[in-house]
């Protein structure tokens, strides 16, 4: 029996389906992934297909050979090719190169973390992967013999217990370092099974297997296993020698059974022996924040707790006719989001609470089942991304409080966790030092890097990704730690630092990644978390160290209202108004923005405003807010206050800062003498193209800087660098703000990325072409009432018309722009290329027929009849009388400046 037989047996059921044109299974080849996609309908047909793909990469390319679990959805697949190939062409033109040819064997289903959109909603198998811990653990074995006996056990010790109960899979394979067996359905099934199986399989089959065996919980929605009878190129002897495993064939049944089925039945397993059902990892939850985390010996005092906080409310609601369901549900989301509790836990610590309420007559003891599904459904929903509200679900579903009571009901449960409340650590980050080997130290492989340097890169990673923005990335694009460095000395004493080449691809390889691929950004953090074992008031504190980062500001401190409030937003989840205000406008004029992403970029490209600072609070509040509804909030209060904050920022020449009086430690207070320039800054205005304005002031008032011309922070020659705009203004800034003689030492470059971190775009106020512009508009309304002549009867002292052009004589022109402007020809005809663009139609030569008796050609000046109707008015031609009748030749005169 070949590979490709059990994949074609076990996906044969469905390939008659109406919807098997568009579902697919993934296989999938490792070290490098590369992946082959191959389409349910008539999969019968495509034996010879599968057989060749799988023998080309596993048998003679000798890489490891997975499939998807789920189906996949091809037109997903389709889309997301697309993604990858528009990734590839920006990464290319970024680099300077030809795009690289992106195909189906470049897109990959995610095999952790965050569900992608690629995989279907369907199912046909749960397939369970038992491992041998010694052989798993250790990758070391004996003879291929001696691991087949091994896998074996586990089975013959699990097949009885499992028949006892009706259960049995239709396939059990050795895989080399373990058992698999497949549960096949008889027709397809929802993919939520994968989650219901996650909590169910693993405590189960634990239980029933003996020491030395366990359940490895890969139910993932896109999780992939490994192909049964596949090479297993995993594996090596004691001599460290390379061991080829081939998978075997322990068992076959002929049935296919519901996958529902299987899974109640070990339910009732589980419950009839005492089995705890635990779901998987808050850390897998999109959406939750573990700022309370509750040991399992505080159950009980939290229950009493939440009994004495919530038994008003429950009394209150039944008073008034309100759902117990619904105020139970609203209570569960949000103890879900905010806690490390997990669904068994928070089940142990409700009924608690239910009972209790039962005593004192604020339940039905009958309802205890309805209470413990209302938390189940919870979990779930929030397990498979959907986000629960608290505040609105109250609102929605018990109109008959109030706003102000559903906001005290949310209060009493805070005050009830408030003792478990584990604030966030900025100094955690710091803990962890990363630095460099010396060179006679640096080991080449990652298992000898020293744990306290591992866990730096770790954070390190975590923290560089936290906030990001971009669908994927490229782990050779990301910055490295300097735990990746080789330290040594030049002659001259100064240190040098060379990358460990080594190191790196070691690390690269116990991550389980590849450079030169494109990796889902959510997928790689939580490949970190999961390496590093980073906890969930880690993270939390890690992605504050970010946010405190991105809110600094270059060359001042940050004041103690933004830390407070942001602390606030971090530990409690929530924010008022007149302190987000506040933040609106710090992140408006202070925060470092975030990195453009792939979308960011294309919206600019069309012409759409992309704010990046706007960003920054987006991401924050997606992280940190106790729940969707404030989120919302959040985000609409932000909005509102950062679109309508002007400079300079509300705190600026205060004498004593309005949130915290008595605090003098505030830069705009009493600034250091290194935040002095700073500080002082109100607001930087960069005039397009036409120059910068730089506004200092104080508690005095405020004073702008204005620099025309074209913006240059840094200019490149063979006698080294120059910073022009930091030059010019620590010079004006030193002698007419700070009054000193000469500017003092501060280092331009610093000064320079102050300046640009406050630097915002602004419409050109500083474009003189635009006063220019106005005058000459309405001298020609002035010359236009005058009269403007027939071409034929042209002369220098009027516009004349030809054709679809109006015609300006040089002489007219000069007198205009020397006299009225006061400026050169030259500046004139700037002006006109600048602000007519095509409607300026260039100096041409004409015969101008004057009373003088001589002819000559001048170059006039011509503007378009279109442009002139539009901006000037309709031309006011005049006809020549009688009595001015001109000579037949023309007039020769000197023209004006060009």
């Amino acid at each position: 029996m070949r590979p490709s037989d059990i994949i074609i047996d076990v996906y044969k059921a469905i390939q008659d389906h109406p919807g098997a044109g568009k579902l697919a299974i993934e296989l999938r080849f490792y070290p490098r992934p590369t992946s082959e996609w191959i389409i349910v309908a008539d999969i019968e047909d495509k034996a010879e297909e599968l057989h060749k793909v799988l023998f080309k990469n596993n048998v003679l390319g000798k890489k490891e050979a997975y499939i998807s679990m789920a189906l996949h959805d091809f037109e997903e697949v389709g889309k997301k090719l697309e993604k990858l190939r528009e990734l590839e062409e920006e990464r290319a033109q970024k680099e300077g190169r030809k795009p690289r040819e992106v195909t189906l064997r470049n897109v990959q289903g995610e095999a952790t973390g965050k569900v992608h959109k690629t995989v279907s909603k369907y199912t046909l198998t749960l397939v369970v992967d038992i491992d041998v811990e010694e052989i798993h653990k250790s990758k070391v074995v004996e003879s291929e013999e001696k691991a087949f006996e091994l896998a074996k056990r586990a089975w013959d010790e699990l097949k009885p217990k499992l028949e006892g109960i009706g259960v049995k899979p239709r396939y059990v394979f050795f895989t080399g370092g373990g058992v698999q067996l497949w549960f096949v359905a008889p027709g397809l099934e929802p993919i939520e099974v994968i989650d219901r199986a996650s909590r169910v399989i693993p405590p189960v089959l634990n239980a029933m297997l003996p020491e030395g065996y366990s359940v490895d919980n890969i139910f993932d929605r896109a999780r992939i296993v490994r192909v049964p009878l596949t090479i297993n190129y995993k594996y090596k002897t004691p001599d460290e020698r390379p061991l080829e495993i081939r998978g075997r064939l322990i068992e076959f049944n002929d049935v296919r059974t519901p996958l529902g089925e299987v899974l109640d039945k070990l339910e009732a397993y589980a419950k009839e022996h005492g089995i705890s059902l635990v779901t998987p990892s808050q850390a897998r939850f999109i959406g939750t924040v573990g700022r309370y985390e509750v040991d399992k010996g505080d159950f009980r005092v939290l229950a009493e707790r939440l009994v004495q906080e919530l038994a008003p409310w429950f009394r209150r609601v039944k008073e008034k006719g309100g759902s117990r369901h619904h105020l139970v549900n609203a209570i569960a989301a949000y103890i879900a989001r905010n806690t490390n509790l997990t669904f068994e836990d928070l089940a142990k610590i409700w009924e608690i609470v239910h009972a209790e309420l039962v005593r004192l007559g604020l339940e039905d003891p009958n309802d205890w089942s309805n209470r413990y599904h209302t938390i189940k459904d919870v979990y779930e929903k929030l397990q498979a991304g959907t986000f629960l509200g608290t505040r609105a679900y109250m609102l929605k579903y018990l109109n008959m409080m109030s706003e102000e009571e559903i906001v005290e009901i949310l209060r009493a449960v805070k005050r009830a966790l408030f003792p478990y409340l584990k604030p966030v650590n900025a100094g955690f980050v710091s803990k962890f030092v990363d630095e460099p080997y010396g060179r006679d130290e640096a080991p080449k492989k990652w298992e000898d890097v020293d744990e306290d340097r591992r866990k730096a890169v770790g954070v390190f990673f975590i923290r560089a990704l936290a906030f990001e923005t971009a669908e994927y990335i490229y782990v050779e694009d990301l910055p490295k730690p300097k735990t990746f460095s080789i330290k040594s000395h030049s002659e001259d004493g100064k240190e040098k630092l060379r990358f460990n080449e080594a190191l790196w691809q070691s690390f690269l390889s116990w991550l389980g990644v590849q450079e030169g691929e494109p990796f889902d950004r959510v997928d790689f953090e939580n490949l970190l978390i999961e390496k590093f074992g980073i906890t969930e008031h880690e993270l939390r504190s890690i992605y504050f160290s970010k946010v405190l980062y991105l809110l600094t500001p270059e060359g001042m401190r940050m004041p103690k209202c933004i830390v407070e409030f942001l602390k606030e937003l971090a530990d409690e989840g929530n924010l008022s108004d007149e302190k987000v205000a506040h933040l609106a406008h710090w992140i408006k004029y202070f925060a470092k923005p975030l990195r453009h992403s792939t979308t960011s970029i294309m919206l600019r490209a069309q012409g759409k405003p992309v704010d990046m600072r706007m960003a920054v609070w987006a991401k924050i509040v997606e992280f940190f807010a106790e729940d969707d509804d404030v989120a919302k909030r959040l985000v609409s209060v932000f909005k509102k206050a950062y679109e309508e904050a002007e400079p300079p920022f509300p705190c600026f020449g205060v004498k004593e800062c309005p949130f915290f009086p008595g605090h003098k430690g505030c830069p705009f207070i009493a600034p250091k003498r290194n935040e002095i320039l700073a500080v002082s800054l109100v607001d930087v205005q960069i005039h397009g193209t036409d120059g910068i304005v730089v506004v200092v002031g104080g508690g005095e008032g405020t004073k702008e800087f204005v620099l025309r011309g074209r913006v240059e922070w840094v200019k490149v020659s063979k006698k080294g660098v120059r910073y022009p705009i930091a030059e010019w203004f620590l010079d004006v800034f030193a002698k007419e703000f700070l009054a000193l003689p000469e500017p003092p030492a501060w280092d331009p470059g610093d000064v320079t990325e102050i300046l640009k971190s406050r630097a915002r775009v602004v419409k050109s106020q500083l474009d003189e072409f635009d006063e220019y512009y106005e005058h000459f508009i309405d001298w020609l309304r002035s010359e236009n009432s005058r009269g403007i002549l027939p071409y034929e009867n042209a002369d220098s002292s009027h516009l004349f018309i030809k054709g679809k052009m109006i015609g300006i004589p040089p002489r007219l022109a000069e007198d205009f722009y020397k006299i009225d402007l006061g400026i050169s020809g030259k500046k004139f005809k700037e002006m006109l290329i600048r602000k007519l663009g095509k409607h300026f139609l260039g100096k041409k030569p004409v015969w101008i027929r004057l009373t003088s008796g001589e002819k000559n050609g001048v170059n006039c000046y011509f503007v378009s009849l279109e442009w002139f109707r539009d901006v000037v008015g309709e031309p006011n031609i005049k006809e020549v009388e009688a009595g001015e009748e001109l000579g037949e030749f023309g007039f020769s005169y000197e023209e004006g400046e060009a």
